[in-house]
C-alpha cells in the first residue's frame, strides 16, 4: 500500500516563522515610531521659522518684539488659550532671551511638545532672533 504524503507546515516550522516575525517586530516598530516622531518635529520647525518671520517684520514696523503672538497674526484655533502649530503637535509661547536683555534686543521662541509627540522624550525646540536654536529637532 502506498502511503499518501502529507502536506502543510509542522509545529516547528510555524514556531520559527512566529520567532523571525516577532525578532523583525522587535527592530521594525521603535524605528518607525522614531522616525515618526522625526517627521512631526517638521511641525514645530515650520511654526517657529515662521513665527520668528513674523517677529522680524513685527520689529521693523514697532522697533520692538511682542511676547503676544496675536499681535503677529498667530490665533488660538480652537480656542483652548494655548497656541497651536498647525498638526497640534506642538505648542508655542514667546518671551525675553534671558532677564538681562530687554525686549527690544532679543526674543526667544519656543516650542513645546504636546501628546504623542511628548511621549516620544522629545524636548523642546526654540528659535531666538539671534537665530540660535536649541532642542532635539533640529
Amino acid at each position: 500500500m502506498a502511503r499518501k504524503k502529507e502536506t502543510g507546515f509542522s509545529l516547528i516550522e510555524l514556531l520559527i516563522t512566529v520567532a523571525i516575525l516577532g525578532i523583525i517586530a522587535a527592530v521594525a516598530i521603535p524605528t518607525y515610531q522614531k522616525q515618526i516622531s522625526k517627521g512631526r518635529c517638521v511641525d514645530g520647525q515650520e511654526f517657529l521659522m515662521d513665527t520668528m518671520a513674523r517677529q522680524e517684520r513685527f520689529y521693523s514696523n514697532n522697533n520692538t518684539y511682542t511676547t503676544d503672538l496675536t499681535l503677529l497674526g498667530i490665533t488660538d484655533v480652537d480656542g483652548d488659550g494655548a497656541i497651536e502649530t498647525r498638526d497640534e503637535f506642538y505648542t508655542i509661547t514667546a518671551a525675553v532671551c534671558d532677564g538681562a536683555t530687554p525686549l527690544t534686543a532679543c526674543v526667544l521662541i519656543t516650542a513645546t511638545p504636546q501628546g504623542g509627540q511628548a511621549q516620544a522624550g522629545n524636548g523642546n525646540i526654540s528659535l531666538n532672533s539671534r537665530n540660535i536654536k536649541t532642542g532635539d529637532c533640529w
